[in-house]
């Protein structure tokens, strides 16, 4: 953004002494342009939760819309992960431990192998996603509930190292043309949910994303996301080496 600059011209009277010599102007220096800093990422972590390990092999990472009937109740274990709510109210139960209620916006981290629930307890269906890092093996995957569907995969990733990892999902918003600049060790998987992004850097997907599409990089890569015109609101889900 550029401040405009709106020119002072002074005019300067000479003022003739007795002598006949007349007064020089003061010198003046021209006024500096002041550029603006593109507006940085506003990001909100959502949940976060450790891995002991990871699958072996090939994996990837999705996001699964999980639409759930009224009154519905599903009862698994599965790998870790995020349970998102996009509509209604979603009722997390893990054995042992309270109920966890879910709504719009709002998410919860499920570890690998933790016995849980997923209970819709509204009168009307609600709709929730699931966010995890999957073995290439698990394809297909099984249909658990009517109507689910991949909203973005990542290609097979071969490149995640064996060990303990933190998994976090963060809510992110740029202001228009504003900038989110990222880079380090941490798999990065994002989904747009409204406005526009253009991904750049080394990243493993690379271009213009509109809503409803995603986009991921690998370790070590320098992901640059910038906003168009409408600004850019976005969920990321990041797998980092554990400390």
């Amino acid at each position: 953004m550029f401040q405009r600059i709106v020119p002072i011209v002074v005019t300067v009277f000479a003022i003739t002494a007795a002598c006949g010599s007349a007064a020089s102007p003061a010198p003046s220096s021209a006024p500096a342009i002041v550029t603006a800093a593109p507006p940085s990422v506003t990001a909100t972590v959502l949940a976060a939760g450790k891995l002991d390990s990871i699958p072996t092999g090939a994996l990837f990472v999705n996001y699964m819309d999980l639409p759930q009937a009224a009154g519905g109740s599903i009862k698994h274990q599965h790998i870790a992960g995020f349970v998102y709510t996009v509509q209604g109210t979603h009722q997390m139960d893990v054995d042992g431990a309270a109920s966890v209620m879910i709504q719009p916006g709002k998410a919860a981290f499920i570890g690998a192998a933790v016995m849980h629930g997923h209970v819709n307890p509204g009168t009307a269906a609600n709709d929730w996603w699931f966010i995890g890092l999957r073995p290439a093996s698990s394809r297909p995957l099984a249909t658990i509930v009517p109507g689910q569907k991949e909203l973005y995969t990542t290609a097979d990733l071969t490149q995640i190292a064996a060990g303990s990892y933190t998994e976090t999902l963060t809510d992110s918003r740029l202001a228009a043309n504003g900038v989110d600049r990222q880079a380090g060790s941490s798999l990065r998987v994002l989904f747009l949910l409204n406005g526009s992004l253009t991904v750049s850097g080394d990243a493993g997907t690379a271009g213009t994303i509109s809503a409803g599409q995603g986009a991921h990089s690998l370790p070590g890569a320098n992901l640059v996301l910038t906003a168009g015109p409408a600004g850019g609101h976005y969920l990321m889900f990041i797998l980092a080496p554990a400390n």
